[in-house]
């Protein structure tokens, strides 16, 4: 799990520094069906994720990216645009 855990620490530095975007980056690594849109989940409401995501998620504002969320699917970068 911890080389999982660099991997998306290289990604999220791979999205700060502009040498690759989040759309990108998960349409071509992420395990979520999500990858199809751009690892676009659409708008969801609270009770809707996973604790620890949802957790993240609310916490960001639009525009903000998260560093790695842990949850019991996987490790997760997120990104809030609304």
């Amino acid at each position: 799990m911890w080389a999982r855990a660099s991997m998306v620490g290289g990604y999220i530095q791979k999205i700060k520094s502009g040498e690759e975007d989040f759309e990108s980056l998960a349409s071509q690594f992420s395990d979520c069906s999500s990858a199809k849109a751009g690892g676009d989940l659409g708008v969801f409401g609270r009770g809707q994720m996973q604790k620890p995501f949802e957790d993240a998620s609310f916490a960001l504002r639009a525009g903000e990216m998260s560093g790695p969320v842990f949850t019991e699917s996987g490790i997760h970068i997120i990104l809030r645009t609304e």
